[in-house]
Parts: structure tokens; C-alpha cells; sequence
């Protein structure tokens, strides 16, 4: 009788404690799964680029520092620089895929797109925070900015939005341009989008400039058409968010210099090489930004719903030293509205 009595005790003991911690976790099933994140490590990889852009994974670091994060005990990072080479992108994805980390940082267009198009990458369906690239949208990263829809989200550094406003800040610096030279590749399509959508051509009819459309192929074309291209065609130079343009930016920085006419970079970092102006996210705030994201990963969000968010600051910075090389002036105006003088 007593032990018929224990037996039915224990039974019914174990009953309340198992509804109890089923009880608990039905309740407050975050509390307890940002209790468990919280006492681990969070492995991330890093793809950037090129040297330069890893900027942006300082700014990642200092992000997430910002949000409570120990860097030493909290976060590993392993970071890979592709010094500009994609093509063995591949491999290095399958061993990361297989790694289980929890996250891969990418920063610009080129690398993000190369993830999105990997076999492995996809099967694995990890966590993509990008950052640096210049269409998500148009490039077909994400499915839509606000609900990206798979598992691919970050910050937009708005290449193609800004272009209108980069020109029109170009005319206020030099008024008497009349006629603005566009080197691209009509065959990519980030740059066809750039001209074809129209915000470009009609922010050019409104200030009264011509834009000279110079189509280049190859590095071969590229090099060709700037030995060859004369003053009486162009006044400027207009760099658009173009791949080749960027890759084989010395050859437009030569014709500027030969022409003696200003040329306005696709984006700020590449004035440390030449160029009078630019106006971009800088690659350090984008990958500060990108932190929010990352941290809502790590608290359990899904990519395929948190929006893409545009970069929130945009620097316009003018190279005062590249002006007077020229033999050039800029005007006071732009020089007072410049984020940053590079004297």
C-alpha cells in the first residue's frame, strides 16, 4: 500500500515539474533561447573585397563593442581578403559552410553576389549580412528591401540613388562645365541601369549639362578611348558605380590629368588616389550601421525579415590638393558644405 502510494507521489511529482519547465519555456521561449546566445561564442566570416574595404569590418567591430559585445570573449572573426579575385571564392565557401559559422559578413557588390550565386552557400542557407553594395535590389540580392525574403540582408550603399545629387553637387563645384564624359560597360547591369533608369538624364537636362556616353568593354577599350578622347569632347569626367571603371580607375585619372579637367570618383575612398571630389557612405560607417543587423541575427532574427537599410550618413568630401594640380578652381560654396577638405 505504501509503496503503491510512493510510486503514484514520484509519478505525479515528475508530472508538475515536466509541465512546469514545458510551462516555462512556452512562456518565455526568447528569454531563455537570448539566455543560451548569450553564453556563447558567435563565429563570424568576413569576405571583403580588397584591402580597403575592410574598413568596414572595423566599423562592424566597433558596432557591435557599441552593443554590449566583448570582442575577445564574445566574437571570432575570420577574415578573408580576396585582393580583388572572386574566382576562387568557391572552395573557400564550401570550407566555411562546413565550419557551421554562424554568419558571413560581406562587404561590396562583387563578393555578395558571387555568395548569392554559390551552390554551397545556398544549400547551407547561412546568414548573409552585407554591406558596400551598390544595388541589392537591381542586383538581385534580395528579393525586396523591406522583406529580403531568403537569407540575405544588410546595408544598401546607394550607388545608383545618389548618382543625381552626386552630379548636381559636380556642377555646383565647377559652374562652367558644360559637358560631362560617362566611361562604362553598357553590357553590365548595374551600369545600364545607372543611365537607363532616367534620374541621371534628367537631373542633367535640369542644370543644362550634355553627358558624353564613352562605352568601354575591356581594359584594352578603357585604355583606347581615354588616349584618344579629346578636350573639345568633355570638361569633366563622371565616374559611374561601374566595375571596369573602378578596376582601371588610373587610366581615367591619366585623362584627367592630360585634359586638365575634374573628375568626380564613384566613391570617397578612391580619392586617396586622385579625382577633386566624391560624395558616399565612407565604408567604416556602413560596417558600424551593419552592427544592428548582425546583432538581431544573433538574437534569433531571420535575414528574410530584416530590411535592407540604407547607409545613414553620406559624406562629401573635395580634394583641394587635386583642384590646384589642375589648375583648377572650386567654388567657395562647396568647399563650406564639404564634410571633409583634403588639403
Amino acid at each position: 500500500m505504501r509503496r503503491s502510494f510512493l510510486n503514484r507521489w514520484f509519478w505525479s511529482l515528475l508530472l508538475c515539474l515536466s509541465f512546469l519547465m514545458v510551462s516555462v519555456l512556452l512562456l518565455s521561449p526568447h528569454n531563455v533561447l537570448a539566455e543560451i546566445r548569450k553564453n556563447r561564442v558567435h563565429r563570424v566570416a568576413v569576405l571583403a573585397f580588397a584591402p580597403p574595404f575592410l574598413k568596414s569590418y572595423e566599423g562592424l567591430r566597433s558596432g557591435l563593442e557599441g552593443r554590449g559585445y566583448n570582442l575577445d570573449k564574445d566574437l571570432f572573426f575570420d577574415v578573408h581578403c580576396l585582393g580583388r579575385d572572386t574566382s576562387k571564392m568557391e572552395p573557400l565557401l564550401e570550407k566555411l559552410v562546413a565550419a557551421d559559422y554562424d554568419l558571413i559578413f560581406s562587404i561590396t557588390t562583387p563578393v555578395t553576389r558571387v555568395i548569392r550565386a554559390s551552390p554551397a552557400a545556398s544549400k547551407a542557407e547561412m546568414p548573409v549580412v552585407f554591406t558596400a553594395v551598390a544595388d541589392p535590389l537591381g542586383s538581385k540580392i534580395v528579393n525586396t528591401l523591406r522583406r529580403p525574403g531568403g537569407n540575405f540582408t544588410g546595408v544598401s550603399h546607394l550607388s545608383i540613388e545618389l548618382l543625381p545629387q552626386r552630379l548636381l553637387l559636380f556642377k555646383k563645384a565647377f559652374p562652367a562645365m558644360t559637358r560631362v564624359a560617362l566611361f562604362f560597360d553598357p553590357e553590365v547591369e548595374i551600369s545600364k541601369r545607372s543611365l537607363n533608369q532616367g534620374f541621371l538624364r534628367r537631373a542633367a537636362a535640369d542644370i543644362g549639362l550634355e553627358l558624353v556616353v564613352v562605352h568601354v568593354r575591356n581594359r584594352d577599350e578603357m585604355v583606347k578611348s581615354c588616349q584618344s578622347f579629346s578636350a573639345d569632347r568633355a570638361d569633366a569626367i563622371f565616374m559611374l558605380p561601374d566595375p571596369l571603371a573602378v578596376a582601371h580607375f588610373n587610366e581615367l585619372l591619366a585623362l584627367s590629368h592630360r585634359l586638365k579637367i575634374p573628375l568626380m570618383v564613384i566613391d570617397n575612398m578612391l580619392l586617396q588616389r586622385g579625382g577633386v571630389m566624391g560624395y558616399s557612405p565612407d565604408f567604416y560607417g556602413v560596417g558600424f550601421q551593419s552592427a544592428t543587423i548582425v546583432d538581431q541575427i544573433f538574437k534569433g532574427g531571420s535575414p528574410r525579415e530584416i530590411p535592407v537599410q540604407n547607409a545613414e550618413k553620406v559624406n562629401l568630401v573635395v580634394s583641394l590638393k587635386e583642384v590646384r594640380a589642375l589648375g583648377l578652381e572650386i567654388s567657395d560654396d562647396i568647399l563650406l558644405q564639404a564634410d571633409e577638405v583634403l588639403r
